[in-house]
């Protein structure tokens, strides 16, 4: 019973582990298209450039493959700039 429970776990995250990366590394560059779109809108020119430098820092983590910093990185950008994720 424990070694089912085990085998269970155990495939159960190494699913999560194959199927999240590339569900997280497709939705890198999506989010650093709507922060770009958004700068229009921006108005404060310090909030612009920190939008701007997220957006350029998160494309450079997804290019290294580092797509769960990626992600943390622009969504805090967005977050602070009011945009939707």
């Amino acid at each position: 019973m424990i070694k089912r429970i085990l085998l269970i776990a155990a495939v159960a995250a190494f699913a999560g582990a194959t199927f999240t990366t590339p569900a997280q590394a497709a939705h890198c560059p999506k989010d650093v298209k709507k922060i770009k779109a958004a700068l229009s809108m921006i108005k404060d020119a310090k909030m612009m450039t920190m939008a701007k430098d997220a957006a350029n820092e998160g494309l450079a983590l997804h290019k290294a493959k580092k797509h769960g910093e990626a992600i943390k990185v622009l969504h805090a950008a967005m977050e602070k700039n009011g945009i939707k994720h």
